[in-house]
């Protein structure tokens, strides 16, 4: 792609970004980036600015919950918020990008103030990203410089104490308008609504873009981002009596079971620098590549043996004060087309390294303490006697790839596009002597019918190399990077668009290696787990005063060959039956400054032991919102916002795992923006 038509593109983004649009046209994700979303033969849900404006999203949370089946796991949505979908963890470490490409690290809540707009490509995604889960790639667009010019300052806060404010700027100059730069700045003071849980957040951000000529383009992204908070503290899932685990009753959203400034801080910061060049007519090359780094320092704090009657329990605290993990990560590419009779070729060669880096991390063990689940009592953390310490080894694992795509339209009305990945992936664990390295070919190949233009239909079949994941911090072998394991997927859906809102509806099979906490709590790879289901959205405008974005999905995913008769056929811990999230904004033709929103969002059922035993119950949290744009004489604008989350306060588990922890609580959010 020529750098005149990367920067057409840009543009493009820029002013869908701006507009009031809940669906986009565009990906840019994978292989599919600068695709039609009509043409991408796998589900990707688009998440515009528009839309997470609308909510008053400020956090990955507020906007993973637009899209169908994606649901917290695993870790507490105050501190650091993971997520699955169609039942399968989205990785920390390998499935979050920065544009398209950078693997970053969600060990602490990504920031959305700088960017554009958030993407996520459901399934297997090994051909473009290799060693991935086969779950989602979640990927964020950050906000570049257009021909507008940006300035604009936010003022924030919410009814938890939370207070903050940011800049954005924006720029194109030079003679010829070759040079851009986008530079974002936010801070605040964090409440929420768990006691004595508040701490403060920043991000600096900067996007710079320079077109020396036509044929070549450069951009550079650097952001750097901190958290500093507490640790509110879990709840580790009872054990079995008489073959039955039953589950406290859901405690107060405002109990904290850590210690008083137990801490959970992390620093980020991600660089990533692209050149395009359009060699000839049809012809490119890309060449890319950048740093993600994240520092955290955290107090893992859980009440086991919970007695279900009185709520007392024993409180185990464990300090990890220098988890430092890096992701290095190069990629180049070559693609063009090509013509064969009557078809069109579109063909893509890449190469891909990317090195994760783990340090060596030392866990200080702290003396349990008695704490109430219901009634908790206060404990210093300062206050707590150290009983000794423990060391995580550090590891390095490289994956290698090699890759080649073919798109064949034909027919007009045809595209087949077929590719393969050669990868190589490797584990150094210099402490262990666990090393090992693995070898595998994984294809892809899908067919698009385009009956119409406002409509296609699609079937695909991919395999990827995954890792099993590493042992969660509640685990005994916490930090363990499990063995790979071999996922596949089949998907069949169609699109249609009408108007201004597109439809789809898919179905998904996914056969991946189960990894779970045993009865042991040692985090395992054994067995199977086969995840299928069906996934139906309508994102757009279905009037020119109603805009929606509705998504609902089916999922059954049970456990196979594990070994144990008891297990197989049981539910894969986490997963829901159904999910659904409804989001709608009206804005009246009287006054079309005005918008007003309202958001229904179920989660199902979910299994909370890989036996079956435990299984927590479904929830649904309503939210509701207003906002008016208002134009001032001098010519600035003034957008006001204010919207509810949890509006009826209702208590839910917002994961279901070995370790559970209580949703949170009832939070207005308020802001105005001012557009110079």
């Amino acid at each position: 792609m020529s750098g005149a038509s990367e920067r057409q593109l840009d543009e493009s983004i820029e002013v869908k970004g701006s507009s009031r649009k809940f669906n986009a046209d565009v990906v840019q994700i994978g292989t599919f980036r600068n695709q039609s979303i009509m043409d991408t033969p796998m589900t990707v849900t688009v998440l515009t600015r528009a839309l997470l404006d609308a909510q008053g999203a400020q956090t990955i949370t507020d906007a993973m919950r637009d899209v169908a089946g994606v649901i917290s796991s695993s870790t507490s949505p105050i501190t650091a918020p993971n997520f699955m979908a169609r039942g399968v963890q989205i990785q920390a470490r390998t499935n979050y990008r920065l544009n398209g490409t950078l693997p970053i690290i969600a060990l602490s809540p990504i920031m959305l103030e700088n960017k554009e707009r958030a993407e996520v490509l459901k399934g297997v995604s090994a051909l473009y990203y290799g060693f991935t889960t086969p779950s989602a790639i979640a990927n964020f667009v950050t906000k570049r410089a257009g021909s507008r010019p940006v300035t604009v300052v936010s003022l924030t806060g919410d009814s938890q104490g939370s207070y903050g404010g940011g800049v954005d700027l924006g720029r194109e100059f030079g003679a010829r308008k070759q040079f851009g730069a986008r530079i974002n700045g936010y801070a605040s003071n964090v409440g929420t609504t768990v006691n004595g849980v508040a701490g403060n957040r920043w991000l600096v951000s900067g996007a710079f873009d320079w077109r020396p000529t036509d044929r070549l383009s450069f951009k550079l992204d650097i952001e750097n981002s901190k958290e500093e908070t507490y640790e509110p503290g879990g709840i580790t899932v009872p054990a079995a009596v008489d073959g039955r685990i039953t589950l406290p009753r859901i405690p107060s959203i405002h109990n904290r079971y850590a210690a008083k400034d137990a801490p959970y801080n992390a620093w980020a910061t991600n660089v990533l620098g692209r050149m395009d060049y359009a060699i000839w007519k049809n012809w490119a090359f890309r060449v890319e590549g950048g740093i993600a780094r994240t520092r955290r320092q955290r107090a893992i704090s859980n009440v086991s043996n919970v007695d279900l009657a009185t709520g007392w329990g024993t409180n185990t605290t464990t300090y990890a004060g220098d988890q430092d993990y890096y992701n290095l990560n190069v990629r180049t590419e070559l693609s063009g087309s090509v013509k064969t009779g009557f078809i069109r070729h579109e063909l893509l060669f890449g190469y891909n390294r990317n090195a994760q880096v783990q340090d060596d991390q030392n866990r200080t063990n702290y003396k349990s303490f008695r704490q109430n689940i219901y009634n908790p009592i206060d404990m210093d953390f300062d206050a707590l006697s150290a009983t000794g310490s423990t060391e995580t080894y550090g590891s390095t694992n490289t994956d290698t790839g090699y890759y080649m795509m073919d798109r064949a339209e034909f027919l007009k009305y045809f595209t087949l596009i077929g590719g393969v990945r050669y990868e190589t992936y490797e584990t150094y664990t210099p402490h262990t002597n666990s090393d090992y390295t693995v070898k595998k070919v994984t294809p892809i190949g899908s067919l698009v019918i385009r009956p119409t233009k406002q409509s296609s239909l699609y079937g695909s079949y991919i395999q990827g190399l995954e890792s099993a994941g590493t042992a969660p911090d509640s685990a005994v072998n916490a930090g363990t990077i499990l063995s790979p394991v071999t996922s596949s997927q089949y998907e069949f859906g169609a699109r249609y668009k009408i108007k201004e809102a597109l439809i789809s509806l898919a179905y998904f099979h996914i056969d991946r290696g189960l990894a779970y906490a045993n009865q042991d709590n040692v985090y395992v790879v054994n067995g199977r787990a086969i995840h299928k289901g069906m996934e139906l959205s309508v994102q757009g405008s279905v009037t020119h005063e109603l805009s929606i974005s509705v998504s609902g999905t089916w999922t059954h995913a049970v456990q196979a060959q594990t070994g144990n008769a008891a297990q197989n056929g049981k539910s894969v811990i986490g997963v829901p039956d159904y999910a659904l999230s409804a989001f709608a904004e009206y804005r009246p033709d009287f006054l079309p400054d005005l918008g007003l929103n309202a958001g229904v969002y179920y989660v199902g059922r979910r299994s909370a032991d890989s036996l079956g035993r435990a299984y927590v119950p479904d929830y649904v949290t309503l939210s509701l919102g207003a906002n008016y744009r208002l134009q001032l004489p001098s010519g600035q604008t003034v957008t006001f916002r204010a919207n509810g989350n949890n509006v009826t306060n209702t208590r839910y588990w917002s994961n279901a795992d070995t370790v559970l922890f209580v949703g949170s609580g009832a939070t207005a959010n308020f802001s105005a923006s001012f557009s110079f």
